[in-house]
């Protein structure tokens, strides 16, 4: 058997796991990010991690085929460009040569979002496809892409950050210091940003202390016409925004996950339509708009997917 390392950073934690070429997943444990506020800390603890899920197995570290790994981007190459969410000290971190240093072992680092849309090509809801974008919407917004049967990552790797295309000029004010991204309308925290502007639109929304994504949802559903204004604004502009992707990737599926997306998929209907309005209509007949299948489980198989594909590109 073939196994492979897999490595999924997030700002909370560091999932940590050992699998195959399928995608299973045989052993995992998780780090907390806080714990390791110093970058080369960050990688020896990864390193020391990898190597005792190894002897839980029963393997050696040199019998792991590849480490993929799944970062946050910017990236630049394997280095880490900018921290967002990640400690400011990982800046210009060079996670792929200092994990390779320290391991021996042929290091893959990708994208998040572009690990993920691996996974669920080679795992998921486009398996067996040549051409998908994979789309999160969670807390932010991003994209990963498969082009021809091989992922499309950009030349420094941060190819997909659909997030951050401007749809309004005039609109709020974004984090990467735009105004009126993807992101600030139609993500979990734009939603959540909605719903706090016009709290005083809703009694349903008044009822509750904490306001947030998961709330609007249960406001639509309970036909709060609020809520319900605040996810059809959010699905215009996700529909406006695929069809960027339908006019310019002329994908066979988009596939949508993220944190939003995975307890309500009955919202696709909705993105599905506003992305047939402002698509070519030549082109859309040809896409279909599906739900990711790879749930919680989506960082770790995308970082495995890293590692296996990452064999063939280096």
């Amino acid at each position: 058997m073939d196994y492979f390392a897999g490595v999924d950073i997030g700002g909370t934690k560091i999932a940590v796991g050992i699998g195959d070429a399928s995608g299973r997943i045989l052993l995992e444990s998780q780090l907390v990010t806080a714990d390791l506020p110093g970058g080369g800390e960050a990688l020896d603890a990864i390193t020391a991690e990898i190597d005792a899920l190894c002897q839980r197995l029963g393997i050696e570290r040199a019998q792991l085929r590849a480490i993929g790994v799944g970062s946050p981007g910017p990236l630049n190459g394997g280095k880490l460009f900018k921290t967002a969410n990640l400690p400011a000290e990982w800046e210009g971190l060079d996670i792929e040569g200092g994990l390779r240093l320290r391991s021996g072992i042929l290091t893959v680092v990708e994208n998040d979002a572009t690990a993920a849309a691996m996974g669920e090509w080679l795992y998921g809801a486009g398996k067996g496809l040549k051409h998908m974008v994979y789309v999160t919407i969670s807390t932010g917004i991003g994209a990963g892409m498969v082009v021809n049967g091989m992922r499309d990552a950009g030349v420094q790797g941060n190819a997909g950050e659909f997030g951050h295309i401007v749809m309004k000029p005039d609109g709020p004010l974004c984090r990467c210091g735009k105004h009126g991204c993807l992101e600030t309308l139609a993500s979990g925290t734009a939603i959540a940003r909605m719903a706090a502007e016009r709290l005083a639109d809703s009694p349903f929304l008044q009822q509750s202390q904490t306001i947030d994504a998961a709330l609007v949802f249960s406001g639509a559903n309970a036909q709060d016409a609020t809520c319900q204004s605040i996810l059809d604004t959010a699905s215009f502009y996700l529909g406006l925004g695929l069809s960027y992707l339908v006019n310019l990737y002329n994908p066979e599926m988009i596939v949508l996950g993220g944190g939003v997306m995975a307890n309500h998929h009955e919202w696709i209907q909705s993105i599905h339509d506003n992305t047939q309005r402002f698509s070519m209509d030549a082109m859309f007949p040809a896409v279909r708009i599906v739900p990711a299948q790879l749930g919680t489980a989506s960082g770790m198989q995308g970082a495995l997917a890293a590692a296996v594909m990452g064999q063939t590109r280096i």
